[in-house]
């Protein structure tokens, strides 16, 4: 219910902007390969001669008409026949998957499927040459979509280093993580146990620390994890004042809701609640850490460092 609630919330922004705050080109990141740089001219001065509207074209207009589709019976046809034009699109396949029967072991396997497909689609190419910038590239979408939905199904299947896997590999082949996998990937490998990888995808993406619940609230977890109760406390005041909406979920004294919001700003009740299923699953996998949070009374974070806790004067 929840994962599919908050892939929404992904799919429903603007993908290209899907980072609330983005960031700033420091001169550090790798500038585009000359190779993909030839591609992107070639792909965007392509439209430009005449366009011959081919079924799979056509198909792909119509999977864009779906995903806006306001009825789940007008999504369905519209998936349906950009299948019947073009049998392999990768977007109409993985819409398919979502609205079938397909449960647990026979829902994962028809998306790997769907994922081999659209590699297949993309040919090595694409693989060689656009690595690390694949979603600037529109052709390689529907794949990244497909690989989204794959990584997700592991995850709810409780499947989680496969689910790891998944992430891990979307995130090099797209740096800028235009999808937000990382809030997916970072509690998951918190949960495990993995926290040499957690620590270096929260290096990776320092900054998401002060503006984004799951970064904050994971910062919490892994100090808690590594035995640093003092840096621990100063994480949960910062925690605290990013989106103190959080905490209340986390201690299993609020349930979530039935539907969740379609969008959020960073701080608010929304964004606790589009992220609050991943960060209990990564906390419940610590019972002592939750122990440890349920003991923190906002009386005793008052102050720490100077940042005082929400809701304290």
């Amino acid at each position: 219910r929840t994962g599919w609630a908050r892939w929404t919330v992904q799919k429903n922004q603007p993908q290209d902007n899907a980072m609330p705050k983005p960031r700033k080109n420091s001169g550090s990141e790798p500038p585009y390969k000359p190779a993909a740089l030839r591609a992107m001219m070639k792909h965007t001065l392509g439209g430009l001669g005449p366009n011959k509207r081919s079924d799979e074209h056509r198909a792909q207009e119509l999977v864009y008409d779906a995903m806006e589709a306001s009825t789940s019976e007008r999504r369905l046809l519209l998936v349906r026949q950009a299948l019947e034009l073009d049998p392999e699109n990768v977007d109409a396949l993985r819409m398919l998957e979502e609205t079938s029967d397909l449960r647990g072991e026979e829902r994962i396997e028809a998306l790997r499927g769907t994922v081999a497909a659209g590699a297949k689609r993309l040919g090595k190419k694409a693989f060689n040459e656009l690595v690390p910038h694949f979603w600037g590239f529109h052709e390689t979408r529907p794949y990244m979509r497909a690989r989204q939905a794959l990584a997700t199904a592991l995850h709810e299947a409780g499947r989680l280093d496969e689910a790891v896997q998944e992430w891990a590999a979307m995130l090099d082949l797209n740096q800028n993580d235009n999808q937000g996998v990382r809030y997916e990937l970072l509690p998951t490998l918190l949960a495990s146990g993995r926290l040499d990888e957690a620590r270096a995808l929260m290096e990776r993406f320092k900054d998401d620390c002060e503006w984004s619940v799951v970064f904050a609230w994971s910062r919490v977890l892994e100090r808690q994890l590594s035995g640093d109760d003092a840096a621990a406390m100063k994480a949960l005041a910062v925690a605290r004042k990013q989106n103190a909406h959080m905490e209340a979920y986390l201690k299993s004294q609020r349930k979530l809701p039935k539907t969740l919001p379609e969008s959020y700003s960073p701080g608010s009740k929304e964004e606790a609640l589009c992220y609050a299923d991943v960060l209990m699953g990564a906390w419940k996998a610590h019972l002592p850490a939750v122990e440890w949070l349920l003991r923190q009374s906002k009386a005793s974070m008052k102050t720490v460092d100077g940042i005082d806790a929400p809701g304290e004067n």
